[in-house]
């Protein structure tokens, strides 16, 4: 019978993989805090539930967006439910994960939401550290461009409107940089009051979470049902400049701060992708 930790890390691993970029082993066995012969094993245990795990041309892993996933029945839910009242009574995941598993049988998982629970956490220790001022400590964050997880030291600035990303001053940097809430491992408050208020500064990000470098750029994607799912579940600022073609594609046209996203796309997905223009 799974244990608890074995079945929040079954949902912790389908988010990693329907979250683009796809990932390597040893990025996976990090994330979920376990070994790569342990990440093997659930790898196949997806396959066994009835998810259909893809693997790219470097050996990365994924979760295509567009296959239609009912990997539980509704007894597999009850199951589930009462494994979870025994096991975790008092899991900060339990009512977030228990209020989605009634939907299993009924649609495909939405499982970038299963697992975030925790976020309403993360919101509250970010704001204790704006209102009072202290830097805090973003720990195990996953960073997208460089595939690496590192802890960040922070002075924290602001929320975008939707809760997407976090503005704040990162020290060894010293530069304003947007952070992800969904790559957060965890948040550590601490005590030491912030030091570099002077250069902080609060611009609303692009698409991709990029901060204005004063720099603009007009790009026109083609894009697959795949790449278009990709965007909107990673990415779900790009929904409103999303547009669907008559030959079925969809077009992407948005003014970005920079171009290092699409550099990670096209990587990540070339036969989804053609660049129509850009400037």
């Amino acid at each position: 019978m799974f244990n608890q930790n074995r079945i929040l890390r079954v949902f912790k691993l389908i988010t990693l993989l329907k979250t683009f970029p796809a990932k390597s082993i040893k990025r996976l066995a990090a994330s979920l805090e376990i070994s790569e012969r342990s990440c093997y094993r659930y790898l196949d245990l997806l396959v066994e539930l009835g998810f259909q795990v893809g693997k790219d041309q470097h050996n990365k892993y994924f979760l295509p967006a567009d296959q239609v996933a009912d990997p539980f029945t509704k007894e597999e839910s009850q199951l589930i439910h009462e494994v979870l009242s025994v096991s975790v009574k008092q899991h900060p995941l339990l009512d977030s994960i228990e209020a989605k598993l009634p939907h299993f049988e009924e649609s495909n998982i939405l499982s970038t939401n299963i697992v975030h629970g925790h976020l309403s956490k993360l919101v509250a220790k970010i704001n204790d550290a704006i209102s009072q001022q202290t830097q805090l400590l973003i720990q195990s964050y996953q960073s997208a461009s460089t595939e690496s997880i590192s802890d960040r030291l922070v002075e924290p600035i602001g929320f975008t409107a939707n809760y997407q990303y976090l503005c704040a001053f990162e020290v060894e940097s010293k530069q304003n940089k947007y952070f992800k809430l969904e790559r957060m491992g965890s948040i550590e408050n601490l005590t030491e009051i912030v030091k570099f208020k002077k250069n902080h500064k609060f611009s609303n990000p692009d698409v991709f979470g990029f901060n204005d470098s004063g720099k603009k750029y007009e790009i026109k994607l083609s894009l697959s049902m795949r790449a278009m799912l990709f965007l909107k579940d990673d990415y779900p600022l790009t929904a409103e400049h999303l547009t669907e073609q008559n030959d079925g594609t969809w077009l992407l046209n948005v003014k970005i701060n920079s171009l290092e996203p699409l550099d990670r796309i096209l990587k990540g997905m070339p036969n989804d992708v053609n660049i129509l223009s850009h400037s």
